[in-house]
């Protein structure tokens, strides 16, 4: 049997020979998202907000990890039926804030919202550029510079003592997870988790 340039290809693969051409600079991150599917029905705005809670977390502290702040903000949903729809919003001044993010997904969330139950969550964060200043302005309500501090604060403990070393007490009690979307803890086990087992 004759493979043709197909064998050849094979052949080059089996013995470690890639003509593709080797790029010599990573591509830069273009967005930051993170998404669920609920294990119900999703009917309230309470629940909802947890939900775009968990999720933001989740995002603005993979976007500080980055170094990067966003000046675009978008919440996607799904009903019961499958129906996908999404908004977005274009920030003022860029922002690396969980509080200001979460803030914003609430506001997206409360627009388009019809009242349908959901099944899927999801937010994401993209315009990304370096976050080496803070934008002040006149119309905040809050400092953003001590709301740096806190979430800097928090980024810190979590990645000393693990993501749920401290949470929001709004999830304390709750079925919803304080940190939603990725690969949880639970469905697979870290590295770190496994090596102190056998220690």
């Amino acid at each position: 049997m004759r493979l043709k340039s197909h064998g050849v290809l094979i052949w080059q693969y089996a013995n470690g020979i890639e003509n593709s051409i080797v790029r010599s600079a990573h591509i830069g991150i273009k967005g930051i998202g993170n998404s669920t599917t609920t294990p119900f029905d999703v009917e309230d705005i309470q629940t909802a907000n947890m939900y775009l809670l968990s999720l933001t977390e989740t995002v603005a502290t993979r976007l500080r990890e980055a170094g990067f702040c966003c000046s675009l903000v978008s919440v996607g949903l799904k009903n019961n039926n499958f129906r996908y729809y999404s908004h977005q919003c274009k920030l003022n001044s860029p922002t690396d804030s969980t509080d200001e993010i979460y803030c914003i997904t609430k506001q997206l969330f409360k627009e388009m919202w019809k009242g349908e139950p959901l099944r899927h969550l999801g937010v994401r964060v993209s315009d990304l550029t370096p976050c080496n200043f803070v934008q002040l302005s006149l119309f905040s309500h809050k400092d953003p510079v001590k709301m740096r501090a806190l979430d800097k604060a928090v980024d810190y403990i979590r990645s000393k003592y693990g993501p749920r070393a401290i949470t929001r007490a709004i999830f304390t009690h709750s079925r919803i997870p304080a940190l939603n979307g990725g690969v949880g803890e639970e469905e697979y086990p870290m590295m770190s988790s496994m090596m102190s087992s056998i220690l």
